[in-house]
């Protein structure tokens, strides 16, 4: 009984100063992985010590690569891979011809991003999976970022919006007539200021959020 009892005050100690994978915290982020390429592989060293190797097929080139927190990706002209910390192997989504050369990535310690003229796709720490969203056929794409815990894409006719809590694109449309004048995002929150309407997207609650300025 005695043990049981130390052994309760000990795990209620660690749950007090210990704090969440995913706490929406403002504190620095260590980079958990290392990743090269080297042989037509590329390879991922987590936490300096498991290697997990995927090799390129023919003609398959690097296009870009990154690092950060808990994910490392890779762009190639055929595919776009993620691993994350908990994962026993890297993850591909196949892109289309020319896909690849007109999109842009982007990468945090917790989501990994890439937009192209067709669609955006993401790939987020906690779920281990891709989520994509179909963009609007000849919507001009005005911004994509990405923060800690929260991803935004951005065209001229609606915002989307991705984060930890629910790893799929919720979006939200614009008005006839409303303009985008101010985007800002922070690692927790996103900021859309459009000619009618603040709207917010927050990775507490994965929603739009609007207030009208009018």
């Amino acid at each position: 009984m005695l043990i049981c009892r130390k052994l309760l005050a000990m795990l209620i100690f660690l749950s007090i100063v210990t704090p969440p994978l995913f706490s929406y915290a403002e504190e620095e982020i260590e980079n958990k992985i290392d990743i090269t390429e080297s042989n037509d592989k590329i390879i991922a060293i987590i936490s300096g010590s498991k290697a997990i190797e995927f090799e390129l097929r023919l003609k398959e080139n690097v296009l870009w690569s990154d690092s950060n927190g808990h994910l490392g990706a890779f762009l190639t002209n055929q595919r776009f891979f993620v691993i994350s910390t908990a994962s026993s192997s890297w993850q591909s989504m196949s892109l289309k011809l020319d896909e690849s050369e007109k999109g842009t990535a982007s990468l945090s310690p917790y989501i990994a991003l890439l937009v192209t003229p067709d669609r955006a796709i993401a790939f987020d720490a906690r779920s281990n999976r891709f989520s994509e969203v179909q963009l609007p056929l000849h919507d001009e794409l005005l911004a994509a970022e990405v923060d800690k815990y929260v991803a935004i894409v951005i065209t001229n006719s609606r915002a989307f919006g991705i984060s930890l809590k629910s790893p799929d694109f919720t979006e939200i449309p614009f008005r006839l007539g409303e303009s985008v004048e101010k985007i800002n995002i922070t690692s927790s929150k996103a900021t859309v200021q459009t000619s009618d309407r603040l709207l917010t997207f927050g990775a507490k609650t994965s929603t739009w959020i609007e207030h009208r300025l009018n």
